[in-house]
């Protein structure tokens, strides 16, 4: 990102940053250098991507999250902190984002830079990497300062106004007293919000050039660029090793090839010449006969030179030219047998590269909005989301319930707030069967290892969130008016299927019997048991596996999040 990309993203998304909370910091599983910080914000759940010295943006791409040693300390100094402010350090690409509990995270977006955590006083207690410069150190216990400004002595027009070229051309500048002022100008417009998501096939800027498609917002043209360019590292990190491995098993194979070739032309060679010896037996006995004073002579019949030892007659001479050729043929059958071994090596490396690209695929792929609540599509194709919190459940009913809505909610205490959204259609008994089994499985009963509960519905105009007088709701809590309908005995059995999106997307969907198979051809029925959410996903991924689903390990993080508790994993025939 340039500087006028990190100015366009902050105009854009301080609003949407300030004022979250962090709530948990991970790794990607690809890059141990590329963070990403959860946030709980007012208007939902976000998840924002750090990468030193490239980027930082909001994304809405599902990622495998890991930690090590330094996340776990991140999570330490900055773990429910709240983010109070952001800016920009002067013109550079340095993002500050200070935090309630006094701690300043510092995002170095140049060419080598790092992640730091300064404290109220500006010293260094946290960084990515131990840096010494010239002029500055970024070191544990040091006060942090940004690196200083470098003049070259010659300069292109880009780098004289710290410009990207692609801007340079779509403003026209020509020379440098012009741009400085065109830039000054662009830079002013920015700051007011003028900004242009401008998606070309090899960038992202944020004005409007020609050949330029316009995304939704600049974080989203960030956030498919980036994404983008990620999938094609991840797979070509992931394959890299397996694709070299092959490449020394063709080479190993091709020279065996020449090899068997080579032994077989030589054994041909020496058959047909114990052939000329038979053939021309008479001959071949005269020779011998007047050179048995020699150790051995040479001859030459039809073209081919032939050498006898004397001391032996012609029957013999062939034979020896015969054994010599069966040694070749031993040597060429051996070496086929090794090639049939490399052939198999190299098929099942193929198929593990396969398995890696697809993997891959899976692992990284574009959210919908819905996705960060627990959530279903119903056999008629009525989205569902219920809460995965009180949070949650509280934001639902205030911002997304509307009053042709289905509610439904667990007979049970700690039960996920459960929406139809009916977008004014008719949702017929069906789908209201449906969006129990999400009500009913991600409710307490599940943990209590019930076998069924009861769930009420009622229209979303029957919900309130105001309480009688002088009374109080809790948060999370609501209020029902009118008569509540009840769907008796739901059991908690909750069906997963793996639903490809498109050809380069899959994604896993959870729900009943009738609306997972109605969009997954692979169906695994889960009720409550013994197995932990770890165990359970394991043994789904093995399934997946077996039913040939390649890559199906980089769902597991997804798998164990969609698990409601301990479980039983049973697998059945769609």
């Amino acid at each position: 990102m340039t500087y006028f990309d990190l100015l366009a993203w902050d105009i854009e998304n301080k609003s949407r940053l300030e004022g979250c909370r962090i709530d948990n910091i991970y790794t990607t599983k690809e890059s141990d250098n590329t963070f990403l910080f959860h946030l709980h914000c007012k208007d939902g759940d976000k998840d924002l991507i750090i990468q030193p010295g490239k980027r930082i943006h909001f994304t809405k791409f599902t990622v495998d999250r890991e930690t090590n040693g330094q996340v776990s300390f991140l999570r330490t100094l900055l773990r429910e902190a709240f983010i109070k402010s952001t800016k920009l350090l002067g013109h550079e690409r340095i993002y500050l984002i200070e935090t309630s509990n006094g701690k300043q995270v510092i995002v170095e977006l140049l060419p080598r830079g790092v992640l730091v955590v300064t404290d109220e006083n500006n010293k260094i207690i946290f960084s990515t990497e131990v840096k010494q410069f010239k002029d500055r150190k970024i070191k544990q216990g040091e006060i942090y300062s940004p690196p200083p400004q470098f003049v070259p002595k010659k300069q292109s027009l880009p780098s004289a106004l710290g410009v990207p070229s692609e801007i340079i051309e779509a403003l026209g500048v020509t020379d440098i007293e012009e741009g400085k002022k065109v830039v000054e100008q662009l830079e002013d417009n920015i700051k007011k919000g003028h900004i242009y998501p401008c998606v070309k096939e090899d960038t992202v800027i944020p004005i409007k050039v020609e050949d330029c498609a316009q995304a939704d917002s600049f974080n989203d043209a960030l956030d498919t660029y980036f994404t983008k360019i990620e999938k094609e590292e991840v797979v070509s990190k992931s394959t890299q090793k397996l694709n070299e491995e092959k490449g020394r098993l063709i080479s190993t194979l091709n020279e065996i090839n020449e090899k068997i070739n080579e032994y077989n032309k030589q054994a041909e060679k020496l058959r047909e010449t114990g052939r000329k010896i038979l053939e021309n037996y008479v001959k071949i006995e005269d020779i011998i006969n007047n050179n048995k004073e020699k150790n051995s002579v040479v001859t030459n019949i039809d073209g081919i030179e032939i050498t006898l030892n004397p001391r032996l007659n012609p029957n013999k001479n062939a034979s020896i030219y015969f054994d010599k050729a069966k040694e070749f043929e031993a040597k060429a059958k051996k070496a086929e047998e090794i090639t049939v071994e490399l052939k198999e090596r190299l098929n099942n490396l193929e198929a593990s590269i396969k398995q890696k690209e697809e993997s891959s695929k899976i692992k990284i792929r574009e959210k919908e909005w819905y996705e960060k609540y627990r959530w279903t599509i119903t056999r008629n194709g009525f989205l569902v989301i219920a809460g995965r919190d009180v949070d949650q459940n509280e934001s639902l009913v205030k911002k997304m319930l509307e009053d042709n809505d289905i509610f439904l909610h667990a007979d049970v205490h700690g039960a996920p707030a459960t929406i139809i959204k009916s977008n004014g259609a008719e949702v017929s008994e069906d789908d209201i069967y449906d969006a129990s089994i999400i009500s009913a499985c991600y409710s307490k009963a599940w943990k209590e290892g019930l076998g069924s509960i009861d769930v009420f519905w009622v229209k979303g105009e029957q919900v309130s969130k105001s309480p009688p007088v002088g009374e109080y709701l809790p948060k999370g809590s609501f209020m029902i008016y009118g008569k509540k309908n009840f769907i008796k005995n739901v059991k908690l059995e909750l069906w997963l299927g793996l639903e490809e999106k498109s050809t380069n997307e899959m994604r896993l969907l959870v729900g009943s019997d009738k609306a997972v198979k109605a969009r997954s051809k692979f169906v695994v029925k889960i009720v409550p048991g013994e197995d932990d959410q770890e165990k359970a996903s394991s043994k789904i991924i093995k399934i997946l596996t077996k039913e040939g689903i390649t890559g199906s390990g980089g769902l597991k993080n997804e798998i164990i999040k969609i698990l409601p508790g301990k479980s039983k994993i049973i697998r059945e025939n769609a």
